[in-house]
């Protein structure tokens, strides 16, 4: 099995609490069933400019910029998965990002939607 060192170099930083989430350059977003925001990395905070308290419990829609409504749900289909889409900064501006992956998965009764955008413009 080869081994990129990512799970050796966390263990090695655990004691000051970085886990992959926190590190990870792409903006992770964790959805609930409904498609609110459950929780965002630092790179989606620092990226949009936006704090995690102020997108808690928010539509993912509402982050994305009207216009690119469509692309956005395009990008979940496996033929158009190159699709870019602009999402809002807080502030003024808009970062360009596609869709890298996504899962959506039962936890106990719960459904969970797990997102990776990548942005392309800072």
């Amino acid at each position: 099995m080869v081994k990129h060192g990512v799970t050796e170099f966390l263990q090695t930083f655990q004691d000051v609490g970085t886990t992959f989430f926190d590190i990870e350059r792409d903006y992770l977003i964790v959805l609930d069933g409904e498609g609110n925001i459950k929780r965002v990395n630092p790179a989606f905070e620092k990226g949009l400019k936006r704090d995690e308290s102020s997108v808690l419990k928010q539509g993912i829609i509402r982050l994305v910029l009207m216009d690119d409504w469509a692309k956005f749900m395009h990008s979940f289909d496996p033929i158009q998965h190159e699709t870019i889409f602009r999402m809002l900064r807080a502030e003024q501006g808009v970062v360009s990002v596609r869709l890298i992956a996504y899962r959506f998965r039962r936890v106990g009764e719960e459904q969970h939607g797990y997102l990776i955008l990548r942005p392309l413009t800072q």
